[in-house]
């Protein structure tokens, strides 16, 4: 059967690559690092995924619900399908019917990534979606909570990280959990809103 080589740790970028490197964005998501000394493999680190025919990839948003950028390095496309933000709701109701029992057994099962839905399913339910074919040398950027799927079309590798901009803040302060245990990635909104938003500050730390 075919076999996804997905969440490898590394870059094909060469180190001293500034530009266009996944490793060196220099984004607001630096402070996690800088501010937190917070490291997490494929969030600010980048991850590699070695594709083949047949091999797929779930719906799911970005962990705390962040930007990602795709690099397919070489070999055959990728294409991808994504529902807009604002429907993400919509899908999570359709998936919890479709899948009852995964449901049950976590609150955000969707972020194990084991949720295959045909484009045909979400059309008759009303799901809006794109579809985009990405090919060798081409980035893919995906939105804070934006669910995205999609498959290979044959040998590819690609790199991909995460990255953040002050539009994410407000994304990430809501961003739903993994509550089994079993995909849990999370970290604390608390410097984003200091140092980024100060005037909202005080009134985060209060809960509001």
């Amino acid at each position: 059967s075919p076999v996804y080589g997905a969440d490898v740790s590394g870059s094909l970028f060469e180190r001293n690559t500034k530009q266009w490197s996944l490793g060196h964005l220099g984004t607001i998501q630096d402070l996690l690092e800088r501010e937190c000394g917070v490291v997490i493999e494929g969030v600010n680190t980048p991850y590699l995924y070695f594709g083949m025919w047949k091999t797929a990839f779930a719906w799911h948003t970005e962990d705390m619900d962040l930007y990602s950028i795709n690099y397919l390095h070489f070999g055959e496309p990728k294409t991808w399908y994504a529902v807009p933000p604002e429907h993400g709701r919509r899908l999570e109701r359709l998936a919890r019917e479709l899948f009852p029992g995964s449901s049950r057994g976590c609150e955000a099962f969707l972020r194990h990534k084991v949720a295959l839905i045909s484009p045909t399913v979400l059309k008759d339910n009303g799901i809006p979606f794109g579809r985009v074919t990405q090919e060798a040398g081409e980035f893919i950027v995906t939105f804070p909570y934006g669910y995205h799927s999609g498959f290979n079309h044959g040998f590819n590798c690609a790199e991909a990280i995460n990255f953040a901009s002050p539009r994410w803040i407000d994304y990430g302060k809501v961003a739903s959990q993994c509550s089994c245990g079993e995909a849990r990635v999370a970290f604390f909104m608390d410097t984003f809103v200091r140092i980024l938003h100060p005037e909202r500050y005080e009134l985060w730390k209060r809960g509001q």
